[in-house]
């Protein structure tokens, strides 16, 4: 099995920036979690080439991106990239595969996608007949035959699935647009917006180790169980429990199972948390969320989490909290 990882821009295409808080660029996202999902598929299916459309920061052309998946007769190419939006309130991880527009703001998504072209070198040469900005340009590439669309849409769902149960994002489904590097490969292929960087709360999530390792997690995650759906076999090492994960007690530091989140305080009886009497609140921006359970080893907490994702809380995952205040997991260095 090949699969193919493009890190969305590169070099002088900074692709969307953020809100300001974190001088963040779509760019070094889209790079940092497209190598760890090469680590990720590197480590547990060794048996599957990766081949990463760039490994640096650098400014492949999206013409160059499609014959590196074409030339190396991928079976999936997987092409990640960071949302934004003018208002900030948009937030959400979606997926999108070819096919015709089904909304104007898939069709304007594609468009400013596709502008990366006008950086490159000799552009009306190497996209004669195509202009991102005409419309009609996007009517005649919606009637190209793509043979695979229905395995598209297969890998689509399996990674919204986990974005929305593993990481807890937002689900903004799996939509047709006519994406320049989904519509020319010749093999299964997504395109994945991870978050909204102009949202200050998946900003900060995208910017974070953290947050990287598990979009990164989910994206393997989806591509094991499309494996195993086409019959491609599993070909794992052993399965991730959690990219931090590790069983030792960290000092000053305590676990917690985070459960849910909600824009408005919620009473610890009400039905969401099913009878749990161990729910404790921390705010976060101007989000309440809510965890269960006070661990000192995450072993305990990753237990919890197991019993929780168990009874329902699918979205369940570990939290670690210092003097009060959550921190990242990637800040906690277990003791020698």
């Amino acid at each position: 099995m090949v699969v193919v990882i493009d890190a969305g821009h590169g070099g002088k295409d900074p692709g969307n920036l953020g809100t300001g808080r974190y001088s963040s660029t779509e760019k070094d996202i889209t790079l940092a979690v497209s190598n760890k999902l090469a680590a990720y598929i590197g480590e547990k299916m060794p048996d599957v080439k990766v081949i990463l459309t760039r490994k640096d920061d650098s400014f492949p052309k999206l013409s160059t991106r499609v014959k590196i998946a074409n030339n190396s007769e991928a079976d999936v190419f997987i092409s990640i990239h960071c949302d934004a939006f003018s208002s900030s309130t948009a937030l959400g991880s979606g997926t999108y595969v070819m096919g015709m527009h089904k909304t104007e703001a898939s069709l304007k998504s594609a468009m400013r996608e596709n502008a990366s072209i006008y950086k490159e070198d000799n552009y009306e040469e190497d996209y004669a007949g195509f202009d991102p900005n005409d419309p009609d340009t996007y009517i005649a590439l919606s009637l190209r035959q793509n043979i695979f669309l229905d395995n598209s849409l297969l890998l689509g769902s399996l990674i919204q699935n986990q974005f929305r149960e593993r990481v807890g994002r937002k689900d903004r489904g799996v939509r047709q647009a006519g994406y320049y590097v989904i519509s020319f490969t010749t093999m299964p292929s997504v395109l994945v917006e991870l978050g909204f960087l102009t949202n200050p709360d998946e900003e900060e999530f995208l910017i974070s180790i953290e947050g990287q390792e598990y979009m990164a997690s989910a994206l393997y995650r989806a591509l094991r169980d499309y494996r195993v759906a086409q019959g491609l076999g599993t070909g794992l090492v052993e399965e991730i429990v959690d990219p931090n994960n590790n069983d030792e007690v960290t000092d000053g530091v305590w676990f917690k199972v985070q459960i849910a989140s909600s824009p408005t305080q919620l009473e610890k009886s009400a039905s969401v948390f099913r009878g749990l009497h161990d729910v404790d609140m921390y705010l976060s921006g101007d989000l309440y969320k809510y965890t269960v359970g006070k661990f000192r080893r995450t072993e305990e907490a990753h237990n919890k989490k197991r019993e929780l994702r168990e009874q329902g809380f699918n979205g369940a995952f570990v939290t670690a909290f210092k003097n009060g205040s959550r921190v990242p997991m990637s800040s906690v260095s277990p003791e020698n």
